[in-house]
């Protein structure tokens, strides 16, 4: 009796829980509410329809507290609204959803303050946002805001929009109030026998300025172009920030100076002037005012002495006028010794005894432009060891005066990876020989240089990268002039491979392309090609001259009067040192081969 009692026990006891696990859903799905209606009130401007497309919740769909507060997030973060508040209704139905928006004001003036070094209109044209409508925080947050920084950004500035960027609700104007960084105090330090007057008149960048990156790195080149501090160990400058005034900041600039001063003595031997002593002295930051002196004394066992006086002061007024006086007594030797000819049983020599000096003044027209004056004046009496006609050898007078006119945009004077450079000149004066008397002459020259690297101009001081160089110089002359005064073309300076001065005449031109490679920091190697030509010698006497003998005097320096470009090639390499770049370039042409050894770049 007790198991069976017990067995209809268990049998309702199992028929309770399935009748459980089959009503309890049901009662479940019963109980969930559902989303009957969603409204929207308080939008003035923003449509419903607009308001609705942003949130997932739709009627229908099961109410929960967790779909409710994302519908709200959603139609929050559209950027119209200063709040959303939700609020629901029960219906028979379902639940009523109700969005109480309140409507950021709409903009009816957009008033930019605190801009100088960028426009209002051009600021007002980055913005998406519109007037006469509602402000759209997300827009003015995320893309108008960002938009302003970038662009002073991108060109060289520092600033930001302020944290009290906002609307006016009573009126409608929303403020954009923008605070550029300037600059408080500009500091030299590294400096020891330099001047700092002179380090910072070369900074168009001036305390109370805006900051600029761009303008900052120029005037950090027009420093480093002085060439009196060392370029490889150029630190990038410092920015700190001055504590009392948020929106100024102060621009450290470290220099570490170079060695620019040079004395030699020495004796060395050449095969024109033989036995030769001399004495070089060369400063070119004499005082630390960056003012340049510079002699050179040679004393030849059989040709006599030579001097050179030199001196430029590269700021004559508050204007950057600079002045360059030159002065000199001197012995030049015009062509090699191999390539005279030997009429007699000696060795033919050309010299020239130079007497004179030149005064040269100059003054920026712009801040890439710069105009000079040179007024020259010097005797020449040439000499050869030979019987030639006098019209070779007659002594001259040379006066002249020359305007030229130089424009650059180059990263650096010195070793420039990107740029142009352009000059213009006009020359204008008087030569006084037997054959000619007194007559005056013109010449007219152009030099145009082009630099192409990857990357534009530099980003550092000391940087170094490949760089196609090339240049175009070209000259002519009008009127008498003596032998000496006629464009003379090859060598070292102009076309390689052909021997120095190899071409004359009264007509030059001259093109170039370099390709350099750094090998390092000290280092770099060159590709060259030289094409050009001198040409069109008058009078004819001077064309190919030759001896009373009717020999040529110049055997292995034929001349031509009509056009007949040459062409040289070949490979160098250029070497950092003290005193600038030494270059070794070996160049060939159809005249065989030759190396040429100078300081600096050709151009």
């Amino acid at each position: 009796m007790s198991l069976a009692i017990r067995g209809n026990n268990a049998f309702r006891f199992l028929a309770l829980v399935l009748a459980a696990l089959i009503l309890v859903p049901g009662i479940a799905v019963a109980q969930t509410k559902q989303v009957s209606e969603i409204k929207i009130v308080g939008n003035e401007h923003i449509t419903n329809d607009a308001i609705l497309a942003a949130i997932a919740l739709k009627p229908g769909m099961p109410f929960t507290d967790q779909s409710v507060q994302q519908a709200q997030k959603a139609i929050q973060s559209l950027g119209y609204f200063e709040r959303v508040v939700v609020g629901t209704e029960s219906m028979d139905s379902g639940v009523r959803v109700v969005f109480n928006v309140v409507e950021n004001p709409v903009v009816k003036e957009i008033n930019i303050t605190g801009n100088t070094v960028v426009t209002t209109e051009k600021i007002r044209s980055l913005m998406l946002t519109p007037i006469g409508g509602v402000l759209n925080m997300n827009t003015l947050l995320q893309k108008d805001i960002p938009a302003i920084e970038g662009y002073y950004g991108e060109q060289g500035y520092i600033a930001y929009v302020t944290e009290q960027v906002g609307i006016d609700p009573k009126t409608g104007v929303l403020s954009i109030p923008i605070q550029e960084i300037r600059i408080a105090e500009i500091k030299i330090v590294g400096n020891e026998k330099t001047r700092t007057y002179v380090i910072l008149r070369e900074m168009t960048v001036k305390p109370g300025d805006v900051f600029n990156r761009n303008a900052l790195f120029s005037d950090l080149r027009r420093i480093y172009d002085l060439d009196i501090f060392d370029r490889e160990a150029a630190e990038p400058y410092r920015l700190e920030a001055v504590p009392s005034d948020p929106g100024k900041v102060t621009v450290t600039i470290p220099v570490k100076e170079r060695k620019t001063g040079e004395v030699s003595v020495g004796v060395g031997y050449s095969t024109q002037n033989k036995l030769v002593g001399q004495a070089k002295m060369a400063e070119t930051n004499f005082q630390g005012k960056a003012q340049t002196i510079n002699m050179l004394w040679e004393q030849s066992a059989t040709n006599g002495s030579s001097l050179e006086l030199g001196f430029f002061e590269p700021w004559l007024d508050t204007k950057h006028t600079s002045l360059g006086v030159n002065l000199y007594d001197k012995l030049v030797f015009r062509f090699g010794n191999e390539a005279l000819g030997t009429t007699t049983n000696t060795t033919s020599t050309y010299d020239e005894r130079r007497r004179g000096g030149s005064v040269t003044l100059s003054r920026p027209l712009n801040s890439t432009s710069r105009g000079f004056f040179t007024a020259r004046s010097e005797s020449v009496t040439p000499s050869l060891s030979t019987s030639i006609p006098s019209i070779l050898t007659e002594h001259a007078t040379v006066s002249s005066g020359t305007l030229r006119y130089t424009s650059s945009n180059r990263d650096s004077e010195i070793d420039p990876v990107s740029g142009t450079y352009n000059s213009l000149s006009l020359e204008g004066g008087q030569a006084n020989t037997a054959s000619f008397g007194r007559d005056l002459f013109t010449k007219v020259s152009a030099d145009l240089r082009h630099y192409f690297s990857r990357g534009g101009p530099r980003k550092d001081i000391n940087e170094h990268r490949p760089v196609l160089a090339a240049r175009f110089t070209g000259g002519t002359l009008a009127g008498n002039v003596p032998f000496f005064e006629q464009y003379f073309l090859g060598g070292a300076e102009t076309l390689r491979g052909y021997k120095e001065d190899r071409f004359w005449g009264r007509n030059m031109v001259l093109g170039s392309v370099e390709y350099r490679q750094p090998f390092g920091s000290s280092l770099t190697g060159v590709a060259f090609v030289d094409a050009g030509d001198a040409w069109g010698a008058s009078p004819v006497e001077l064309l190919n001259p030759k001896d009373t003998s009717g020999n040529l005097i110049f055997p292995d320096l034929a001349q031509h009067s009509d056009f007949e470009p040459q062409i040289g090639y070949g490979l160098g390499i250029r070497v950092s040192t003290p005193i600038g770049p030494l270059r070794l370039d070996y160049g060939f042409s159809h005249e065989g081969s030759r190396a040429h050894f100078s300081i600096g770049h050709v151009f």
